[in-house]
């Protein structure tokens, strides 16, 4: 029988106030102006969920009846924080690429082969997929998906034949297909055997094929809805060379997005480059996030009118499955919401993190183990966190404007530790939030970080600002986790738990003339300035929380659960102990 270690957060939650004495300061200047009206405008729903096709069962389940509460617990959390915009999920990755559909099968998935490399599964899948995706979006809320069609053989009549019962099924869910799966690695991977070399004019040439192709499937014209997206390449091409190709003129009028895969390292020999530091260093990830800048920045030179948007439809700490101890940490955690802000920063209107089978340590959230679908304990893996984080730190109907800070030089030097961002309203000249990240491994020890008092010019001046805290012991931690006072750790149904008398909940500053805000090492803390709290998304300061936040299951959604008050979660001799010791140590 397992007891939550508790106790192993105590010195996190007390250790910030017993070496209060040794905090650091950092200044955090406001940008002289605001970022241009031009600037690419993201939305809470920013950062997706990217879903290998081969395992999808695992984690929505075989049919209808059987979808897995906790996921629906962990998609309906997000979708609380989301502005009442829909969550993103693609359909995708190597598998898609390899699949058949097969409109006759009655089961979602089934292996054809064995053998195959199990970072290309072959499978087949059949049109109950559509109707557990359905099912999944209206129990959260809503959902838009990406699906991938093939373009490994253009002619396949497989390739219609799923869009257009797609289509048909999917309806106004359904927000673009990406044709084709980093088609630079084809001649690497022998997927076009007859060729030396496959180029962007032979790519060309296949998406012509396919398209045309389009014009006639089980739904009509599915051209001509004009939700095409591409190239979808990771690895080799240059995005700039791809656009004016050619490419881009010939399909302008049919493409919805323009579509990217990257990671910054990968593990698919068995090896890799370089270890936790670097995805603490933010100038690495300011670099990252400027792979392809020519391409990136020739498409945010059009009109914001009828300009492309930018997706990077898949990406992860390592590709082929992450590293265990290095993906699932708290650092790599910290890093994920880092990078997807910086990616929002330079263009990018939406970000993909993907996810494959259960036991694959950069999945955010884990299945049990057993058949696909099969009931046990979730888990959670600390790069979920950051879906949470980013989707509140971009709240607001009006959508957002993201600016890197340069906080300490930290854009461009190894050395800093800090990092944030200013995330302006869509339209308007008010900052609707501030994001700051400490990624010093300090134990929990905070550094102060004063605040222009720019920032705060356009609010109501009797409103104070909220600060929200991500906590975890050290960088390398992977469960004992808090993100506004709750947690996931040892809890098995993907639903967040308030912990007691966190010395890192929810803190009102006044910061009319400025302020002063420490934030752990390491950790982050979000301000939210100008838009409304999403109260249920913290836990208050007697570790209850109230019903109908996002820790209640929805009603419509798939099975049942018993909703439970965060208190009762915590054993009550364990809550007990930790209460009476914060009050003898007057911490509480």
């Amino acid at each position: 029988m397992w007891m939550p270690r508790y106790h192993s957060f105590l010195g996190s939650l007390l250790l910030p106030f017993a070496l209060s004495g040794r905090i650091l300061a950092v200044n955090v200047d406001a940008p002289a102006s605001p970022p241009s009206e031009n600037a690419t405008v993201v939305y809470s729903s920013f950062l997706g969920l990217s879903v290998e096709l081969a395992y999808l069962n695992y984690y929505f389940g075989n049919t209808t009846s059987n979808v897995p509460q906790p996921m629906l617990n962990y998609l309906s959390a997000l979708h609380a924080r989301s502005s009442g915009q829909s969550l993103r999920i693609r359909l995708g990755g190597n598998s898609m690429d390899s699949a058949t559909y097969v409109p006759t099968q009655q089961d979602m998935i089934e292996f054809t082969d064995p053998s195959s490399n199990s970072n290309d599964p072959i499978v087949n899948f059949g049109p109950v997929t559509f109707d557990v995706m359905n099912s999944v979006s209206g129990s959260v809320g809503g959902i838009k998906y990406l699906i991938g069609l093939s373009l490994r053989n253009p002619n396949s009549s497989n390739i219609p034949l799923l869009a257009g019962d797609s289509q048909k099924a999917l309806g106004d869910n359904l927000d673009s297909f990406i044709l084709g799966n980093e088609p630079d690695l084809y001649s690497r991977h022998g997927d076009r055997p007859n060729l030396a070399n496959y180029t962007v004019n032979d790519y060309i040439g296949d998406y012509w094929v396919v398209l045309e192709n389009l014009q006639n499937t089980t739904d009509g014209d599915v051209l001509s809805l004009d939700n095409i997206s591409g190239p979808t390449i990771c690895c080799f091409w240059d995005l700039d060379a791809v656009l004016q190709s050619g490419w881009l003129n010939d399909f302008s009028n049919r493409l919805k997005y323009i579509t990217l895969q990257h990671y910054p390292q990968d593990v698919c020999s068995g090896t890799y480059a370089f270890g936790l530091s670097h995805y603490l260093q933010h100038s690495n990830t300011v670099s990252l996030a400027q792979w392809q800048t020519p391409g990136i920045d020739f498409l945010l030179s059009a009109p914001s009118a009828s300009r492309k948007q930018l997706v990077m439809d898949e990406f992860n700490s390592l590709s082929c499955g992450g590293v265990p101890g290095l993906s699932n940490t708290f650092g790599v955690a910290l890093w994920t919401a880092d990078y997807a802000l910086q990616m929002a920063s330079v263009g990018y209107s939406a970000a993909y993190l993907h996810t494959r089978e259960p036991g694959i340590s950069y999945n955010p959230v884990m299945p049990p183990d057993g058949v696909a679908g099969g009931s046990g304990a979730w888990s959670t893996n600390p790069n979920y966190y950051s879906m949470l984080v980013v989707a509140e730190a971009l709240q607001g109907s009006n959508g957002n404007r993201v600016v890197d800070l340069d906080i300490s030089g930290s854009m461009h030097s190894p050395s800093a530790t800090t990092a944030g961002y200013a995330v302006y309203d869509g339209s308007a000249s008010t900052v609707n939030s501030l994001v700051l990240f400490n990624f010093a491994n300090s134990s929990g020890t905070p550094s102060n970080f004063s605040l222009d008092s720019a920032f705060f010019r356009s609010m109501p001046s009797a409103t104070n600002v909220t600060a929200r805290f991500w906590t975890a012991p050290s960088v390398n931690e992977e469960m004992q986790i808090t993100w506004g006072g709750q947690t996931l750790a040892n809890v098995g149904d993907g639903l967040l738990t308030p912990l007691p008398s966190n010395a890192w909940n929810d803190q009102s500053l006044v910061c009319s003339s400025g302020c002063t805000v420490q934030v752990p090492g390491p950790g982050m803390a979000l301000l939210f300035l100008t838009t409304s709290v999403n109260a249920s998304a913290a836990g208050s300061s007697n570790g209850t929380s109230s019903k109908g936040g996002s820790g209640t299951s929805p009603s419509t959604s798939a099975g049942s659960s018993t909703t439970t008050s965060g208190a009762m979660r915590l054993p009550t001799p364990v809550a007990g102990a930790l209460l009476s010791l914060l009050l003898v140590l007057n911490f509480v």
